[in-house]
């Protein structure tokens, strides 16, 4: 505790770790150089909330070890000694702490200042996909200091994006995951960036892998998509797909073509089938049963038909149809 009575943040641990000792002017230098800036990159909120997270990475990335999250001040005291953070040594370690934490802030905190970039950061948050920073980190890293261009570094987003979406659906078990990142730049090789990053995603076995087309097809015909953890990810990138003028896709709802009342009327009885039960359980949730609207109310549980052909209908609509 400090003199208030207040318990510790792991970051006031490891402020107080890194600085203690120090001669005051180079204690005072290193505060208001590098830690003080890193302070205000994050904010006060995300300070307290995000940095031992943001630690953990980093940790990751220099170590090769996933500390667990309450011990990640113990895993910063073994690294720092490892590599002999003393005295004016200390100072690069700083520095280095400073400069992933921007990474960090602009891929988590969404402070990227490139816009296409900052879309992909944004897509991965909404899948949250927290178990990909430390190679994210390294990706970012690479990037500043031009050994990946952004061209590049996008599409490396997006393959990540692509292989923990697609895991999603074909319901892959996601305990895997954090070992996968973690040791994934011991497998690039940086002369040839993007295809050593495609070559191990394709390489990946059994529950490691990256499902292939024929798997995903096959598994987002029938996966429920309505309760999907991450439903507002997926409704704004299909919605938004090949779009120049975005679509928010929060200002709509999500109408069920084929109602999801229990008891359905005669009509949608009759338009399924003898085996009506069975369909409506099977396909009440899955892609071609969704759409976005914005006349949910009006649509009611209308035959469909009628909801085709009504003012405002399917036929009329200004969205393009997820249904198929």
């Amino acid at each position: 505790m400090n003199s208030t009575g207040r318990e510790l943040s792991q970051a006031d641990l490891i402020r107080n770790f890194i600085l203690m000792g120090l001669e005051p002017v180079l204690q005072t230098k290193l505060y208001e150089q590098f830690w003080r800036p890193m302070e205000v990159a994050f904010g006060q909120e995300a300070y307290s909330t995000h940095f031992d997270a943001f630690m953990r990475h980093y940790l990751t990335v220099k170590t090769g070890d996933i500390p667990r999250l309450g011990e990640v001040y113990e895993a910063f005291k073994l690294h720092a000694r490892a590599i002999g953070a003393a005295g004016a040594g200390v100072e690069p370690l700083v520095k280095e702490i400073r400069d992933y934490a921007r990474y960090f802030c602009a891929m988590a905190l969404g402070v990227e200042p490139d816009p296409n970039l900052k879309l992909a950061f944004h897509d991965l948050r909404e899948l949250k996909v927290d178990v990909a920073y430390p190679f994210l980190l390294e990706l970012y890293s690479d990037y500043v200091s031009g050994v990946l261009n952004k061209a590049d570094l996008s599409e490396a987003i997006r393959l990540i994006e692509a292989y923990v979406f697609r895991r999603a659906i074909c319901a892959i078990p996601t305990n895997s995951m954090n070992k996968t990142f973690a040791t994934f730049t011991k497998v690039l090789k940086k002369d040839r960036y993007i295809e050593s990053i495609k070559a191990h995603f394709m390489t990946m076995p059994s529950y490691r892998r990256f499902p292939k087309d024929e798997e995903f097809e096959r598994d987002i015909r029938t996966r429920d998509l309505y309760n999907f953890r991450s439903r507002s990810y997926w409704l704004r990138r299909f919605e938004n797909f090949g779009r120049k003028e975005r679509v928010s896709v929060d200002e709509y709802t999500i109408e069920h073509i084929m109602p999801q009342n229990d008891e359905l009327s005669s009509a949608w009885q009759t338009a399924l089938g003898s085996e009506w039960q069975r369909v409506h359980e099977a396909w009440l949730h899955t892609l071609g049963n969704l759409t976005l609207t914005g006349y949910n109310s009006e649509y009611s549980d209308k035959p469909f038909a009628s909801k085709r052909d009504m003012q405002g209908g399917f036929k009329e609509r200004v969205l393009s149809q997820i249904c198929s």
